[in-house]
C-alpha cells in the first residue's frame, strides 16, 4: 500500500468533516423543520466562524502581524495550495478574488448528493465572511460562485 499524498490526506479529511456538519444540519432541519432550521445553521456557522476570526486576529495581535489580508494568505495559502486547485485572479488593494476549481470541502458535499450540496452551500456561503468579520472587518467576502451550481468556487473580498 502507497503512502497518501498531502491532497489525500485532505480531501479525507474535509470529507469526515464535511459529513459530520452535514448531518449535524440535517439533524437539526429534522427538529426544527426547513425554514428555521436552516436559519439556526446560518446563525450557528456565523458564530462559530467569527469566533475563529477573533481568535486568529488576537493570536497576530499577540505575534504583532497586522491582520492583512496578504499576511493571512500568507500563513493560510500553503494549506489551501495542498488540496484546493486554483488561486487569486485579482489582487487589488480593495478587491481580491480567489477561484477554486477544486475544493476537498465542495468535493466531499457533492459525493454525499444533492441535500448535502444544499447544506454545504448554506455553510459556505456564511463562513468566510463570518471569519472575516471577527478576524479584520474592514473586509467583506462574498461566494459569487459555488461549486454545487457553477462548478468553481469564486470568492470575492471587498474593502470600502
Amino acid at each position: 500500500m502507497s503512502k497518501p499524498s498531502p491532497r489525500e490526506i485532505m480531501d479525507g479529511f474535509e470529507a469526515a468533516r464535511a459529513k459530520t456538519f452535514f448531518y449535524m444540519a440535517q439533524a437539526i432541519i429534522d427538529e426544527l423543520g426547513e425554514e428555521k432550521g436552516k436559519q439556526v445553521i446560518r446563525d450557528t456557522v456565523w458564530k462559530m466562524s467569527k469566533a475563529s476570526g477573533e481568535t486568529t486576529r488576537k493570536r497576530y495581535e499577540e505575534n504583532g502581524v497586522e491582520n492583512t489580508w496578504e499576511n493571512h494568505r500568507a500563513e493560510n495559502g500553503p494549506v489551501y495550495s495542498v488540496a484546493w486547485i486554483g488561486g487569486t485572479t485579482i489582487n487589488e488593494p480593495k478587491k481580491k478574488v480567489i477561484e477554486y476549481t477544486h475544493c476537498p470541502f465542495g468535493v466531499a458535499f457533492t459525493r454525499m448528493g444533492k441535500k448535502a450540496e444544499e447544506l454545504g452551500d448554506i455553510y459556505c456561503s456564511d463562513t468566510d465572511d463570518a471569519f472575516w468579520s471577527g478576524f479584520n472587518p474592514e473586509w467583506r467576502v462574498k461566494h459569487e460562485k459555488t461549486f454545487s451550481k457553477d462548478g468553481i468556487c469564486r470568492l470575492v473580498w471587498t474593502r470600502d
